[in-house]
């Protein structure tokens, strides 16, 4: 009877199996946009930007003002040369950044830096991109793998003649919208690249544009990678994105046709990066998201006493542009056959890193010692067919197995057997309260991997093993998770106890929003406070991040903008008038701006009784306010109108000046006549 459950376990899950497989690697390797996180103020920003398959990544930036935006109106389409090898970014946000001050020169750059975990995968792997490159200019340097500072060629520009791309809709389709383009010139900037000192420079008129833009995938592994960016004129913005693409490398391990459930699996990259999982029941794994580059080393637990071709024991897989696969199929020695069984705890619960001793008596000197993997399971191969072995699990009472014929050769499956001699440890994994599901947790005996489970709907994970000191290693639930409890140290696991080690997380407290405010004046033409109108701030850059503002006038046609970003540039407007006014608001919450006065017109008033002569009055002398300019150029601008009605003034000059014009006429010629008359 054992022997036919063998055989229809191996029958079933077999079939099971070859499902899985061909559909295991159907995916296309997918392309993936960074999303960035930002806390901190103004000259002291921090965040990070998570990645699929993409080292931990932090940066650090001194920039006047740094805001992430969602890329719902702004992003990169497909037809860009980003767009074409990662997909579009819409939706996807990105890191938009204001030099250190509005002045020219190095001493007012920001300096924004990136820090990888790890080294950055090379081959070209991954890019980033820098847009709105058109009044400034950003400078671009990094460091490889190893301290050395990376040169032009490693940076990998990508781009025809030292010039990047537009990606504005009218040169790209499927780009994004620019903001207004009636002559379609504004999707033609692009900015240069200069090899030698690794900049990247807008226009030559540094002039204000939309979409000039360049990417780079570097060629080479990096540890950090600094912009410093630069004003040339008036007051620009720069924009930031990451993107990478990742394949998937997927297998199945057998014994003698029957899956291998609870193996590990070990894939190591190129450049030293370590990714483990293990096989599933079917005896699949996965590998979802891995850096499409070449030369992966995949490797797997052996099963003991069995056989597999030295060239499938240790595989180099290719992830360059496709998925990969790396089978694990085992076999008995000829003439022999194996047998799979699991350990489990009195709660029948797995029980990992289990000492197992099969003993087969044709050969009793040489027993098979082995241990249960991460999801409890142990083999053995090379046992004589139809033979009672025994199986001592952890230095208890052995138990007798019999095993199978030749042929099938299909491994016997053992019943589970329990083992009171061995403790557990367990817990949740919460975030702000709330279950975290599907969050890798580790169990580790010094440094080495004991087992490994994925948290469970409710956030809950457990180990059963054998008595011993252990650490828990928890994935973090979000990259920018702070971990509450505990605050670390190891844990032991006594026999027949339970240990408990849950991990509670917090998502930090964001930044209270750091904001400026405006105050001003509106009157109408005759001077008199313009009371009840609306006021509104409109942000000059649409992809600024920054919101309108709206305030209404008192009494006194005074008004608050309250809520404005800081340093970004405003153009200030009042209902019932043309007149708009621009200015630059504050660095911080302390500093307030006073804006000049706004003009509308005065309440209309009954027209006066008509006189016989009217009175000329004299024109007024205009009073000038200055208005800081918004666009590009020097910071300095017009003379705001006062909003004085010239018009009538102007038409009884006019007609003084013709009847003045007419006498002067009328005399010339008289004393012409008066002239030819003496002679």
């Amino acid at each position: 009877m054992r022997t036919v459950t063998a055989g229809l376990t191996a029958l079933v899950l077999g079939g099971g199996l070859a499902l899985v497989g061909a559909t295991s690697a159907s995916a296309v390797p997918a392309g993936h946009w960074g999303t960035f996180t930002l806390t901190g103020q103004s000259r002291e920003y921090t965040g990070t930007m998570p990645l699929p398959g993409f080292p931990e990544t932090t940066f650090e930036s001194n920039s006047r003002q740094s805001t992430v935006v969602s890329g719902a109106s702004t992003w990169q389409g497909p037809s860009t040369g980003p767009g074409a090898v990662y997909g579009s970014s819409r939706g996807n946000t990105y890191l938009n950044q204001r030099p250190l001050a509005d002045t020219s020169g190095p001493r007012s750059a920001s300096v924004t830096t990136y820090t990888f975990a790890e080294p950055t995968p090379g081959a070209s792997s991954w890019s980033f991109v820098l847009g709105d490159i058109d009044a400034d200019r950003a400078t671009i340097s990094a460091v490889r793998q190893g301290g050395a500072a990376a040169s032009a060629e490693d940076l990998g520009f990508q781009g025809t003649d030292g010039r990047g791309y537009n990606s504005c809709s009218v040169s790209s389709p499927g780009g994004w919208s620019c903001s207004a383009d009636p002559d379609g010139t504004t999707g033609r900037d692009v900015p240069t690249w200069d090899p030698a000192t690794l900049t990247l420079t807008g226009n030559a008129g540094a002039v204000d544009t939309a979409g000039a833009t360049a990417w780079f995938t570097p060629t080479v592994p990096l540890t950090s990678l600094t912009i410093t960016y630069e004003r040339r004129s008036g007051f620009p913005v720069y924009q930031t994105w990451f993107a990478n693409s990742t394949a998937a490398l997927t297998g199945t391990a057998t014994l003698d046709g029957a899956p291998v459930p609870g193996a590990r699996v070990t894939v190591t990259a190129p450049r030293g990066t370590v990714y483990t999982t293990t096989t599933a029941a079917d005896g699949t794994y996965a590998f979802p998201q891995l850096p499409q580059i070449p030369g992966y080393t995949v490797t797997i637990t052996p099963v003991p006493g069995a056989e597999i071709q030295p060239e499938l024991a240790t595989q180099t897989v290719s992830l360059d542009g496709t998925n990969g696969t790396a089978d694990f199929p085992f076999t008995a020695p000829s003439g022999t056959v194996s047998i799979i069984g699991q350990v489990t705890d009195p709660g029948g619960n797995p029980a990992a890193d289990v000492p197992v001793v099969i003993t087969d008596p044709a050969d009793p000197a040489n027993p098979i010692e082995t241990v249960t993997n991460d999801d409890g399971y142990y083999t053995g191969s090379g046992l004589s067919p139809e033979t009672d072995v025994t199986v001592a699990v952890d230095g208890a009472a052995p138990e007798t197995v019999r095993t199978g014929a030749v042929p099938p050769a299909a491994p016997t499956v053992v019943d589970p057997i329990e083992t009171t001699a061995v403790g557990s440890v367990g817990g949740a994994v919460v975030l702000d309260g709330a279950s975290q599901a599907g969050v890798t947790v580790q169990l580790l005996d010094g440094t080495t991997v004991v087992a490994s489970a994925v948290t469970d709907a409710d956030g809950k994970y457990s180990f059963s093993t054998i008595p011993g000191r252990y650490t828990v290693a928890v994935q973090q639930p979000r990259a920018d998770a702070e971990l509450v409890s505990p605050d670390g140290g190891p844990v032991t696991v006594t026999g027949g106890s339970a240990a408990d080690r849950s991990f509670a997380y917090r998502t930090p407290t964001a930044p209270e929003a750091v904001t400026t405010t405006a105050t001003g004046r509106v009157v109408d033409t005759t001077g008199a406070p313009a009371a009840g109108r609306t006021v509104t701030a409109t942000p000059d850059a649409a992809d600024s991040g920054a919101s309108p503002v709206t305030a209404a006038t008192g009494t006194d046609g005074g008004y608050t903008l309250e809520g404005l970003d800081p340093a970004t540039d405003y153009t200030v407007s009042v209902s019932g008038s043309d007149s708009t006014v621009g200015f630059t608001s504050g660095p911080d919450a302390t500093v307030v701006v006073t804006v000049v006065d706004l003009v509308v017109a005065a309440p209309a008033s009954p027209s006066p009784t008509p006189t016989a002569t009217p009175t000329a009055t004299a024109t007024p002398t205009p009073t000038t306010v200055p208005v800081v300019s918004s666009g590009s150029g020097p910071a300095t601008g017009e003379l705001a109108y006062t909003g004085a009605e010239v018009g009538p003034a102007a038409l009884a000059a006019a007609v003084l000046v013709l009847l003045g014009a007419g006498v002067l006429t009328y005399r010339s010629a008289r004393h012409r006549r008066r002239v030819r008359a003496d002679d």
